[in-house]
């Protein structure tokens, strides 16, 4: 199976570090960001990957070709212009075609998840993708319905809401998705949220609840010296 890692991002929230380096390329207990993600996609029998790249992408690159992790990585080069969390899947559309479903992972998420679960889950179901998801508190909220189907999603802060109302989880940034999808995706800078709410109008996408489990988005400072701790004691990672 082939799998993506989500690491064109800016990474503001890390700044003043990210002013010099990508947010990839940030250290966690001695381990980049990048490699403790290219590490669990290992452990998920993932055996090709590519890395999308934008922010000091020239930094991540040489990384990549400095490291050995023994496993295929590509570059999808979006120096160019950032296409967001859904125009990054469909520029990589030439790699991430197929048979298979692929994988694709935010690099400044560590977790403990079960990826091998989450990929008998897609096996045993009819459902077009699988959406990590965890009971947490944030300002935006997945809505699924009894059958763990997404239905919608709800920002509790503004009140915004599209599609229905369900009960209520925060997406991790880890999605398993049938290839067929990138042939409806459209092309250029797209929210991959608002693409999924279309597709559920026909199709099936399904919560893998993962709420019992170590999860953390090491997106600010604070979180980073919790991530240090994370890394340290927890298995799985």
């Amino acid at each position: 199976m082939k799998g993506m890692i989500l690491a064109a991002g800016f990474g503001t929230r890390l700044q003043p570090m990210t002013n010099i380096m990508p947010k990839a390329l940030v250290e966690v207990n001695g381990h980049t960001l990048l490699e403790l993600a290219i590490k669990k996609l290992l452990k998920a029998d993932i055996d090709e990957i590519i890395v999308n790249v934008h922010h000091f992408a020239d930094q991540i690159v040489q990384y990549l070709n400095e490291n050995d992790f023994g496993v295929k990585i590509h570059i999808s080069d979006e120096r160019d212009v950032l296409l967001g969390s859904g125009g990054g899947l469909k520029h990589a559309q030439s790699f991430l075609d197929g048979d298979e479903p692929f994988l694709v992972y935010n690099v400044d998420v560590i977790s403990n998840i079960d990826l091998l679960d989450m990929q008998y889950l897609y096996q045993n179901s009819s459902a077009l993708a699988i959406l990590a998801v965890r009971k947490r508190e944030t300002e935006r909220y997945l809505c699924f319905d009894n059958d763990h189907r997404l239905r919608g999603w709800k920002n509790i802060k503004s009140g915004e809401q599209k599609g229905e109302d369900g009960h209520a989880y925060a997406f991790s940034g880890i999605q398993l998705l049938h290839p067929g999808l990138l042939n409806r995706m459209p092309e250029g800078n797209f929210n991959i949220i608002d693409f999924y709410l279309e597709v559920v109008k026909t199709g099936t996408i399904l919560a893998y609840d993962h709420s019992d489990g170590e999860w953390l988005d090491v997106g600010t400072m604070e979180r980073l010296k919790k991530a240090n701790s994370l890394v340290k004691n927890i298995e799985g990672l």
